[in-house]
């Protein structure tokens, strides 16, 4: 019999009562994620309103029976959310989304401490009438006040979340979620890579390339910390000297494409696309000469291919996709879900969007095995995140 722990007392949960609370939360978390992702095309679309609040609906259905009852009212919140949706009270922003995956993410988050005792250190619970109060509160809430309370609420699901409030222009820089600073010589060596005179040139080309888009800035940095995190999570099966040296160098040939190709705010003739998938070939010819970075250059050309044998240059197939190259793909898409809107707020919560993206194709675009590995790495974050 397992034991679930809470202010209330000790209630005798049995093993088929969990197991069963978990099957129907596993596949309704999945029926809301994926409705989210398209709400996000399509914010007007009344059926997936309607089946988000369907997944909300069965998890609230489920907790009566692990005797937890009493968190009813946060899926009541959340779907009466949505319902300001479907009535044209309240415009579908990606925010909203943020919110919503916050909430379902932390109901299990609960359950599990809860489980293990730690319900004394719980910190949704004890602030859980709150919680619901100010998720309320989003919809009645005008224009000007709203994103404010939809802060307010995403605080207290998750206090040590950073929200940043900015007013993003064309010239500014955009927020870099991982860090701002370059990594340093020690902290690199921690990853096992080591300082070269190859290194500076990688570094020192990728800066101003950066400086041809603004969405690059400081993209460089952010996605060699997270591929050589995924790396040393899989037991560095990736030597990280080559794979550090790809991603300085992986979109070096996208830079020596005309400017107005690179920022073209229209939908691109297949002409463009063909010219833009080049860029793969192009930084593999920067590098095949170096000697000491073949391996290196083998991930700049592979990195989008895709498990499925449906990405470029040559459509090959995952078994014939180098290790790196797998790694590369998966950062660069991360960055660019991270950091491609210029929202009125900026969230760390796109990196769970990502996440659920990734598990979404994972297979198909991109390798299951590192789609996992990013996964484990993500939760690694996200469980520092709540000690702290």
């Amino acid at each position: 019999m397992s034991k679930l722990q809470s202010n209330d007392g000790i209630e005798d949960i049995s093993a088929v009562a969990l197991s069963g609370f978990f099957a129907s939360y596993s596949s309704s978390q999945q029926q809301i994620e994926q409705a989210l992702l398209m709400l996000e095309l399509s914010p007007d679309d009344d059926e997936l309103l309607k089946e988000l609040q369907q997944g909300l609906l069965v998890i609230q259905q489920a907790l009566p029976g692990i005797g937890l009852d009493r968190m009813q009212p946060l899926t009541e919140s959340m779907s009466n959310l949505l319902q300001a949706v479907r009535d044209k009270h309240l415009h579908f922003e990606t925010v909203l989304s943020d919110l919503i995956l916050l909430g379902v993410d932390d109901i299990k988050m609960v359950i599990e401490k809860l489980i293990d005792g730690d319900d004394g250190r719980c910190v949704l619970m004890t602030r859980f009438p709150k919680i619901c109060k100010g998720i309320d509160a989003v919809s009645a809430a005008d224009e000007l006040s709203r994103h404010g309370v939809i802060k307010d609420a995403l605080l207290l699901l998750d206090p040590s979340m950073e929200i940043i409030e900015t007013a993003i222009t064309n010239s500014d820089t955009l927020i870099n979620l991982f860090s701002k600073d370059t990594p340093d010589e020690e902290e690199l060596a921690a990853y096992g890579v080591e300082e070269s005179d190859d290194f500076i040139f990688f570094r020192a080309l990728s800066e101003p390339l950066e400086g041809r888009a603004n969405y690059w800035r400081g993209r460089v940095h952010r996605m060699l910390r997270l591929a050589l995190k995924m790396n040393d999570q899989a037991g560095r099966p990736v030597d990280p000297n080559q794979l550090a040296a790809a991603v300085y160098m992986h979109d070096a040939g996208m830079a020596l494409l005309p400017l107005e190709l690179i920022n073209s705010q229209t939908v691109l003739t297949d002409e463009q696309r063909d010219q833009i998938r080049q860029h793969t070939v192009i930084g593999y010819e920067l590098m095949r000469y170096m000697n000491n970075w073949r391996d290196a250059s083998l991930m700049v050309l592979q990195h989008h291919e895709q498990a499925d044998g449906k990405g470029y240059p040559y459509g090959l197939k995952e078994a014939e996709i180098c290790e790196g190259a797998k790694i590369i793909a998966i950062v660069d898409m991360v960055d660019a879900r991270s950091h491609e809107r210029a929202h009125a707020m900026l969230l760390k919560r796109p990196l769970l969007r990502a996440a659920i993206e990734l598990g979404k194709h994972s297979g198909q675009q991109f390798s299951e095995k590192w789609v996992d590995v990013f996964k484990e790495v993500f939760q690694d974050m996200r469980n520092l995140k709540t000690e702290a």
